[in-house]
């Protein structure tokens, strides 16, 4: 049996993208330190009445977007929670966090794909 190559096919970059303006004040984040990646309470709970309300046959709802910003930004939402900047900073790290996460029983509700693409070229299989 012949394994394909490891790593990202010929031509595709998985590199870091650079990290993202806040999402809250739309500022630059300077330092890595001073930022977060978090998930609003209000949104998930909002999408879990939705669920339960729904039927059979209605449209699917949509997932849960992550903030991106200033830990100060964000320090006045209600936070279901929170990553801080530094555990987000390397490819592994993002890998533990997703591993991490998959335990929380939330998780599948919210746009995980879409954050970590916010920050890494991940390729679409």
């Amino acid at each position: 049996m012949t394994l394909p190559p490891s790593g990202p096919p010929s031509g595709e970059d998985t590199s870091f993208g650079g990290w993202r303006s806040c999402d809250v004040c739309g500022e630059a984040i300077a330092h890595i330190e001073d930022a977060a990646l978090g998930l609003r309470a209000a949104p998930l709970a909002e999408r879990r009445a939705a669920a339960r309300e729904a039927s059979a046959d209605s449209r699917p709802l949509g997932l849960v977007a992550w903030d991106w910003g200033h830990v100060e930004c964000m320090g006045a939402m209600e936070l279901t929670y929170v990553i801080p900047g530094p555990r987000l900073d390397s490819m592994p790290k993002l890998v533990a966090r997703t591993l991490q996460l998959l335990d929380e029983e939330w998780f599948l509700e919210t746009a995980w794909e879409d954050a970590v693409r916010r920050f890494y070229r991940v390729p679409f299989e």
